[in-house]
């Protein structure tokens, strides 16, 4: 009998089913060993050496996966495929002792379907040393942080609060950003606009430059004077130009970009999202949801291409499968992006809970496949003046923007604050030529404040978080429930 051991109970199933006779599938639940919580457990003066025990109410996991480790005739560990994966398998190897002659094997399931299980253990590997040892520096630091900051937090703060490694670095980003709203005086400032008109379609074009200088003032009289300049003055387009411009669809989603889109777009915590991820992995619909990684494997491409061409026809498919980079500092790639595991399973098959996180990972990668939505920008440089050819030191600028071709958007529009080309003007222009006069409707003076910076919603916290290189995403969930905490107690009733 070979043995897999996973971490999941609800895994442990679908995996004996996919396997069949002559395996055996036990569940650890996650971390078997850890450091002792009644002391530090590390040895600072011997090169940081830790001391690991079984974890409280583990023990009779343990021993039954002992006994099932003595009878196997080879152990396939098969924890997640992360560093804590990797660790969680080098414990409960080390507390096995498995005798040398006995063949020991890490496979990888980076999703639960009957081809990934069964390749996956027609391929294992061995331990990954190296990735277990970063998980250990990882836990030590963050125990020694823990431990020798938090009595003094605790003793500044009544004893009502911890630090952490990175949860410390969180908090300070959410105060910084707090002590930058109070702090914050809004200024007045004042812009001109012309409503404008060409052969009977009405346009705003906003002042640009006047004289070389900024378009905003911080008084409304100049504005005024420039109002009145323009009483009984001719207008004209000194500059007409259209260009088509190509909007590419976003990369699949990884770990941090699920948490931010599923935030915006579906109003899900991090904690949620995670949850309701980690069930769609375990049940077979996607791959691993803990990612830096935006690669795709090709036969998931060509599965996705396939569907594009069938569905929604040959031009929403681009020539190649499209190829994505991180672009974050320190991305661990070791995995693909997160997917469906079969493109097939429609967003309507699916219901419950996990329904629309799912329809959302389908949409994204089904859209990083197809080809690009494409714009026609239009746009115009615009002057005034007693006379057409002399005008005045102002210019007026408009721009517009009016969809050619849907592509990707046919089937996903990103959550507002993810799309590159948001700043663009959304007016659609009517055709502007070089110098066709146009009819002044109305000239609008507004005064505007400067806006204070905004306090951090969850998912602009952890787009915050992963800029900066801070934590890993898959502990982005557990630092902002517990900042949320924190900041829930520490306000008055």
């Amino acid at each position: 009998m070979k043995l897999v051991i996973v971490e999941s109970p609800a895994k442990s199933k679908k995996i004996a089913g996919f396997l069949g006779a002559g395996w055996r599938v036990e569940a650890c639940l996650g971390h078997v060993r850890d450091l002792p919580e009644a002391e530090l457990g590390v040895d600072v003066a011997a090169d940081f050496r830790p001391t690991y025990e079984i974890l409280p109410g583990k023990g009779n996991v343990v021993k039954k996966l002992l006994k099932a480790i003595r009878e196997a005739e080879a152990v396939y560990v098969a924890t997640d495929p992360d560093r804590e994966g990797e660790a969680i398998a080098w414990h409960l190897l080390k507390l096995a002792s498995v005798p040398k002659d006995k063949p020991v094997y890490r496979a990888l399931f980076h999703a639960i379907t009957q081809d990934a299980v069964r390749e996956a253990v027609a391929h294992p590997r061995a331990l990954d040393i190296q990735l277990v040892e970063a998980q250990q520096a990882r836990r030590i630091v963050d125990r020694l942080v823990g431990y020798l900051a938090s009595p003094l937090a605790a003793k500044a703060l009544d004893g009502k609060f911890s630090a952490g490694r990175v949860q410390s670095v969180c908090l300070r980003l959410v105060v910084e950003r707090e002590r930058e709203i109070e702090s914050f005086k809004p200024e007045t400032y004042w812009t001109l606009a012309l409503q404008l008109a060409a052969d009977g379609t009405e346009f705003t074009a906003k002042l640009h430059r006047v004289k070389d200088t900024d378009s905003t003032f911080k008084s409304r009289e100049p504005l005024d004077k420039l109002v009145t300049l323009l009483n009984g003055a001719q207008v004209w387009v000194s500059k007409a130009g259209r260009t088509v411009k190509a909007r590419s669809p976003l990369p699949p989603f990884t770990t941090s970009s699920l948490q931010q889109a599923a935030s915006k777009g579906l109003g899900l915590s991090p904690e949620k999202t995670m949850a309701l991820a980690q069930t769609l992995y375990e049940q077979g619909w996607i791959t691993y949801m803990r990612t830096d990684g935006v690669s795709v494997a090709p036969e998931a491409q060509t599965e996705a291409r396939e569907y594009i061409a069938r569905e929604h026809g040959g031009d929403y498919l681009p020539p190649e499968p499209p190829a994505y980079t991180v672009k974050t500092a320190n991305a661990q790639e070791a995995h693909e992006a997160i997917r469906p595991t079969d493109i097939n399973r429609l967003p309507q098959a699916m219901d419950g809970d996990g329904a629309a996180l799912y329809a959302l990972i389908w949409k994204r990668f089904i859209a990083s496949q197809m080809s690009p939505a494409l714009y026609t920008i239009t746009g115009a440089v615009i002057y005034t003046g007693k006379i057409q050819g002399q005008p005045f030191p102002i210019e007026f600028r408009a721009q517009g923007r009016s969809l050619l071709f849907d592509g990707f958007l046919k089937v996903y529009e990103e959550p507002p604050g993810e799309s590159a080309t948001e700043d663009e003007e959304n007016e659609t222009l009517p055709p502007l030529k070089d110098n066709q006069f146009l009819k002044l409707v109305a000239p609008q003076v507004e005064e505007h404040q400067t806006r204070s910076p905004a306090r951090y919603t969850e998912a602009a916290l952890v787009q915050a978080l992963e800029q900066r290189g801070i934590g890993r995403p898959s502990t982005y969930a557990s630092m902002v429930k517990h900042i949320q905490q924190s900041l829930e107690f520490a306000s008055p009733a």
